[in-house]
């Protein structure tokens, strides 16, 4: 539906003694080291790198042993910030739909929480990253496994953010006063779901990021008065 669309608008660790735990406390203050900022730091380069990994492969044969090589650390090591491998990339999904709600978040801060101009700026954002040279997958295209499990933790977590998606269109549409939110919130949701699922080539990317905005623009005003 969503590429019908577009088609017509182109065409329109251990305890530690008392007295070395308060040594290396006193240590830390000297040298301004903040352990639970710096174990966050690695968890981010660990993230980050994954996500290079699973832009080469499917999120679902990833092990914890080849992602250890990448960022050369121990698989120990991996294993004790995240926990097994379920733990990991269950981890990797939030991280992923965080980073999107930030994303959805500074849109509408741009917009001054204006409502028809934050759902274009949402699409606009899209277009920016497809319209890169190597634009890394977004998490509907990520968490997109081929598993049937409904309970699956990633399908979840792609439900999940693809609802609150809708729902944050749901309530732009209601402030905007358009004439049926629902359908336009649907609408928009589709269109999503297609701009991120990802393409077959460069070149569908680059027609998708010329042509969004302006389809956005188009349905946004076939529902929205004035």
């Amino acid at each position: 539906m969503w590429k019908a669309m577009l088609d017509a608008q182109v065409e329109r660790d251990q305890p530690v003694p008392d007295s070395s735990r308060t040594a290396r406390s006193a240590n830390r203050r000297r040298k301004h080291i903040h352990p639970q900022a710096a174990l966050g730091d690695l968890r981010k380069s660990i993230l980050e790198a994954a996500e290079v990994l699973f832009s080469r492969e499917p999120i679902e044969s990833m092990n914890l042993e080849r992602l250890a090589n990448r960022t050369g650390l121990g698989k120990r090591t991996l294993y004790r910030i995240f926990g097994p491998r379920k733990a990991f990339l269950q981890a990797y999904a939030e991280w992923l739909c965080d980073r999107e709600r930030a994303r959805w978040h500074e849109a509408a801060q741009r917009c001054g929480e204006e409502p028809v101009e934050t759902m274009i700026e949402l699409f606009i954002d899209i277009a920016v990253v497809l319209a890169s040279d190597d634009h890394p997958p977004g998490p509907i295209q990520v968490l997109a496994i081929p598993s049937t499990d409904e309970k699956h933790a990633l399908r979840l977590s792609r439900n999940n953010l693809v609802r609150e998606f809708r729902a944050l269109l749901l309530r732009l549409a209601v402030a905007a006063n358009a004439t049926d939110a629902e359908a336009l919130a649907e609408s928009l949701t589709t269109l999503w779901l297609g701009a991120t699922s990802g393409f077959q080539s460069g070149g569908d990317s680059i027609r998708v990021a010329q042509h969004l905005p302006s389809l956005v623009d188009h349905i946004i005003k076939s529902y929205v008065p004035g």
